[in-house]
């Protein structure tokens, strides 16, 4: 499951402890602003199954396709010759194949990628042989931009009966949307004397080996997201300060690259508190705390943060660095004397 990450425990409490309260008349309210925490949202959570972080890019899984073709639906002139040997008829042919992105990604940006056509053949005779040609040809989508192609030789790649024949083609970077598109351009110059068996077939399975992807468009939709438990370095806060605050919250200053919306319930040591999280850019809200809440967890030894939500959202464009901050600091209004 993906997690919020948070940054390591608040030095910035530490002060408290070095402050000495006046306990002699008069009675004075200050008012103390500490930096307690900072809070990550990461990319990771935004993410669709199927859609890693690795490094600087983001990794894709995709299952491979296969499709297959008959020799009667390539070659009409095989048909009136099914169940003899006889000299192949010429013909020329497209098989295609495609693998789709994971579900609910609409777009991305390719670094890197190699993407494995196998060819089986079924067939009684070797198609390319005495001529024919053999092209593959890796695209976006049906009849978008060419992404990548590899031309075969007959003379040190044929098409054996029986055999597969195994390319890897290699994409650079290139936008793309859902599908990669595969077409295996077979031409047959014919004369290759063999037993014709129209429902012999050519069999294309592309792999997707590997698919790094610099950005991704993503929809985010409604989807769960917990913060990771961590312990809060709160132990040595004295007491009578603890005792001696009036009010406090906790200000939530964000920084929200995402566009999207949170609800979350955050729980410190025993209390539970809502938050809610806009999709502005940049926002600020604060949780406020009674001194009872605060005694609980303030002071206190084998106090967590941690909490849960749901993020929601449109349609969004992400890199793999992207993160919501969250810096949260606490303003406390301090009685002395």
């Amino acid at each position: 499951m993906n997690r919020f990450r948070t940054a390591s425990a608040a030095a910035g409490c530490l002060l408290l402890v070095a402050c000495e309260v006046p306990t002699d008349p008069p009675i004075l309210e200050q008012r103390w602003i500490v930096p307690i925490e900072e809070v990550t949202l990461s990319v990771d959570q935004l993410l669709p199954t199927g859609v890693t972080v690795v490094g600087n890019d983001f990794s894709v899984s995709i299952d491979p396709f296969t499709t297959a073709a008959s020799l009667a639906t390539m070659c009409s002139g095989c048909v009136a010759l099914n169940g003899f040997t006889a000299p192949a008829p010429a013909f020329t042919t497209s098989i295609t194949a495609s693998e789709s992105l994971p579900a609910d990604v609409s777009a991305a940006v390719i670094s890197s990628a190699t993407i494995d056509v196998a060819i089986q053949n079924g067939l009684s005779f070797d198609p390319i042989a005495g001529g024919g040609s053999l092209t593959i040809t890796i695209s976006d989508g049906q009849g978008g931009t060419t992404l990548g192609q590899v031309v075969v030789d007959p003379a040190t790649d044929p098409m054996t009966p029986g055999g597969t024949l195994t390319k890897t083609i290699s994409i650079g970077p290139n936008s793309v949307g859902t599908t990669f598109f595969a077409a295996v351009a077979v031409t047959s110059v014919g004369g290759q004397v063999a037993l014709i068996n129209t429902s012999d077939q050519i069999t294309v399975t592309t792999t997707t080996t590997s698919l790094l992807l610099s950005s991704v468009t993503v929809n985010v939709g409604s989807r769960s997201v917990d913060f990771d438990e961590e312990e809060l370095d709160v132990e040595d806060i004295d007491s009578e300060v603890v005792d001696r605050i009036q009010e406090a919250s906790l200000v939530l200053d964000i920084v929200n690259p995402f566009g999207i919306s949170v609800d979350a319930t955050i729980v410190i040591g025993p209390t539970s508190k809502s938050l809610s999280i806009d999709s502005s850019p940049t926002s600020s809200t604060s949780i406020t705390y009674t001194n009872s809440e605060l005694r609980s967890w303030l002071g206190q030894p084998g106090i967590t943060f941690s909490g849960s939500g749901v993020a929601s959202g449109g349609s969004i464009t992400v890199s793999a660095g992207d993160e919501l901050t969250i810096q949260v600091t606490l303003d406390a209004t301090i009685q002395i004397g």
